[in-house]
Order: C-alpha cells, then sequence, then structure tokens
C-alpha cells in the first residue's frame, strides 16, 4: 500500500523532504499558511494551513488518510507534527518532548536539572513592561545582554542590545514571541558552531560541526557557514560530548538534531537545540555530500515505520561552505546572476527582482539568498565561493 505523507510546511528547505519521498513512492500532501509555498507544485494535495495550527492540520491529516507526518529544517512545526503523530498513533518523537526542544524556556529548564554548567545566564520575562523596567534599574552595560523570543524561529526577535534601542529591540522581541514570553540572556562572546547529528534509539550518531560566522550589523544571525577542516580535534570531541549531553537530559530517542554552541575559552554554552535537521539545507544538501549519509532519509525510514541505519564518512573529507548573501539596503532596479556557474553548486537562491527593497539583516526573513559550494579539496572551495561571490550583481535605482 502506498505510503500517504504529510509535511508540514512547504517553504524551500523542505523540498529536499518532498522530493525524497515522491521517489520513495510515497503520496506526500503538503499544509503551509502561505498560498503557493514552492513544495505546493510538488505535491499530491495541499492544505493553506499555518504550522502552528495543530487542530486544523489534525482535521487535514485525517481528511487524507495520512500514513506518517513529517518536518524538517522547521522549528515551529515540530510541535505539530509530534501533536498529530500522537493522536493518529503514528512514529514520532512526542509532543512533550518536541515542546522541550521548541520552547527555549523549557529548555533550559530542563538541561539546568543536572547540567547548569552548558547554559548561559537566563530569565523569563511575560511581560514587556516588566523587562523594560528590569533593564532600566540595571547597572551592567546593555551590549553584554541579548534577548530572545521563547519559541521564534529563524533568530527572528534575537537581537544584542544597545544603550540607544534596547526599547526597540524588546518590543520587537515580544511581536515575535506572540504572547510567549522573552528571555533576557547573557550575550557569550566566543565562536559559535553547531552540530549535526542523527539519533536512533537513543544512540546519538555525530555527523558533522559547522563553523558559523554572523552578519557584521546583526551577530546573532548567520552569515556564512563552513566546514573546512579547521575545527581542533579536542574542541570537536567536547562539542560532541556536551551536545550528547543535552540530547539525554532532553529525551530524544529516534530524529534528527541540530544543536548551536558558544565556545568561550573552556566553556561550552548551549544557544539552542532543534529536534529538527539543520536549515539552509544543512541537512538536505550539505551533510549528504559530506557524509554520503542522509538524514532527510532516515528521518523518512524513522516516521514511516523503518528502522533508520546511520552509515556516514567521516565529514572532514571533503569541504563545503554556505554562504547567506549581503547586499547595501536600497531598491533593486536589475539582478543579474547570469555567469554564476551552477554545475559547482549543491544549491543557488536568490529571491530578488527588480522593485523589490532590501533591507538589512535583522532577522533571517531579512536574507535575499544563499548559496552552497562543495569540493574535495579546500581551496577550490574557497575559490568556488569567491566566484559566485563576484558573478551576482546588482543595482539600485
Amino acid at each position: 500500500m502506498m505510503p500517504r505523507l504529510l509535511v508540514v510546511g512547504g517553504g524551500v528547505n523542505q523540498l529536499e523532504l518532498v522530493r525524497r519521498a515522491k521517489r520513495r513512492g510515497c503520496w506526500v500532501a503538503v499544509s503551509d499558511v502561505n498560498e503557493n509555498p514552492p513544495c505546493r507544485r510538488e505535491a499530491d494535495e495541499y492544505f493553506r494551513i499555518d504550522t502552528t495550527a495543530k487542530i486544523e492540520t489534525l482535521h487535514a491529516a485525517r481528511s487524507a488518510k495520512i500514513t506518517a507526518v513529517v518536518t524538517d529544517q522547521s522549528d515551529v512545526a515540530v510541535p505539530t507534527v509530534a501533536y498529530i503523530a500522537d493522536q493518529l498513533g503514528l512514529p514520532g518523537v512526542g509532543f512533550e518532548l518536541a515542546l522541550r526542544f521548541t520552547n527555549k524556556h523549557l529548555m533550559r529548564q530542563t538541561v539546568a536539572l543536572s547540567r547548569p554548567d552548558l547554559l548561559p545566564h537566563s530569565q523569563l520575562y511575560e511581560s514587556q513592561h516588566e523587562l523594560i523596567e528590569r533593564l532600566s534599574s540595571l547597572s551592567v552595560k546593555y551590549e553584554e545582554l541579548i534577548v530572545k523570543p521563547m519559541n521564534s524561529q529563524g533568530s527572528k526577535g534575537v537581537a544584542r542590545l544597545g544603550a540607544s534601542n534596547f526599547h526597540d529591540v524588546v518590543s520587537l522581541a515580544f511581536r515575535e514571541s506572540r504572547g510567549h514570553g522573552v528571555l533576557l540572556e547573557e550575550f557569550v562572546e566566543g565562536d559559535e558552531f553547531s552540530v549535526e547529528t542523527f539519533v536512533i534509539n537513543g544512540k546519538v550518531h555525530n555527523l558533522a560541526i559547522t563553523r558559523k560566522f554572523h552578519y557584521p550589523q546583526n551577530d546573532c544571525i548567520d552569515h556564512r557557514n563552513t566546514y573546512l577542516g579547521d575545527v581542533p580535534v579536542d574542541l570537536e570531541a567536547r562539542l560532541y560530548a556536551a551536545n550528547e549531553a543535552v540530547i539525554s537530559l532532553l529525551g530524544l530517542k529516534t530524529g534528527s538534531t541540530h544543536g548551536e554552541y558558544k565556545v568561550q575559552g573552556d566553556r561550552v554554552v548551549l544557544m539552542e537545540i532543534a529536534a529538527r535537521g539543520g536549515g539552509g539545507n544543512i541537512s538536505g544538501k550539505i551533510i549528504p555530500f559530506l557524509t554520503e549519509f542522509s538524514p532527510t532519509d532516515a528521518l523518512l525510514d524513522f516516521v514511516l515505520g523503518l528502522r533508520p541505519i546511520v552509515i556516514a564518512n567521516d565529514y572532514r573529507r571533503k569541504y563545503a561552505v554556505l554562504r547567506f548573501f549581503d547586499f547595501p539596503p536600497g531598491k533593486v532596479a536589475s539582478v543579474s546572476d547570469r555567469h554564476v556557474q551552477s554545475d559547482q553548486l549543491l544549491h543557488f537562491e536568490l529571491s530578488l527582482q527588480p522593485g523589490d527593497v532590501i533591507r538589512s539583516v535583522g532577522s533571517s526573513r531579512d536574507r535575499v539568498g544563499y548559496f552552497i559550494v562543495g569540493a574535495a579539496d579546500r581551496d577550490q572551495a574557497l575559490a568556488i565561493e569567491r566566484s559566485v561571490l563576484e558573478a551576482v550583481s546588482v543595482e539600485y535605482s
């Protein structure tokens, strides 16, 4: 019998999930809040439903007689998928566990029970007025603090404070939290990394370490992710150990994880961890290129009731760079990317048209596109990255 799969979230980063499911012979429905998301044209059925709307999505799942439900690279869809799986008796991570991975306050509370050393100093505020009053009374430097909506994704509303802008930053954070509260947290200086894994029956399979760089105008938003063989072995081991401890405490038994950490001297600090693959096609394209293992296929195995198996090469045998574009703000007159050599790329995406307005990057939604290069040689990967940047140009009106 053909599996009937519901993919919650129809954005471009879910395309690899939909395509792999279709290649496996699945009938695929997609749900998304947008009228015409990228996955819609490749789905057998489409439901226009907000990915956070659990009850409405459950009704759609029942009407479609689905036999499996899944999402990847979308935090806000994780609880919805878990809820539907629980209600229909399908394989899933469990709704309560999904909340521990998507609610940053609950995540910190759970990890703090036995590993407070892995956490930044943090406090939850449910009132914007209360947080503004607290900030007005503090004697610390505002630049040492950061605000995070408790349940947003894509770094929406996440920002470092400044003495001249903290009212606006706090207001935005509360808007992005959709009434769920905002964390006031220490800003941890240091290098940032993410750890990519796939977990099977509680055993953590380490896949790769990502070195992360941020936009100069916003040091909370990824600008460039690299896999260039430059993470020291001892640091890699510390990151893996911290990540495995966090996964164990949060209780994930099977599924993908994407954990983000800051390293400050001997200190490894959890920023957040998600029970899904890394965004920007880290799980969909980068990990398969580096390791010849597909977390997306393993995730499909799990939700389809099969037993996932991880057989992965050492990710340091190859090299990759994920680079987000960073154009100056302004109104676009024309865009040229005709000289980009697509056969050298794992992915290329640029959503700019004449008349569009480029804004300074304040959250992931302000990023206008990205590309991924992959090569067997480090210098070659860097050379391809430079060539793409040189081949793309924007004229302003």
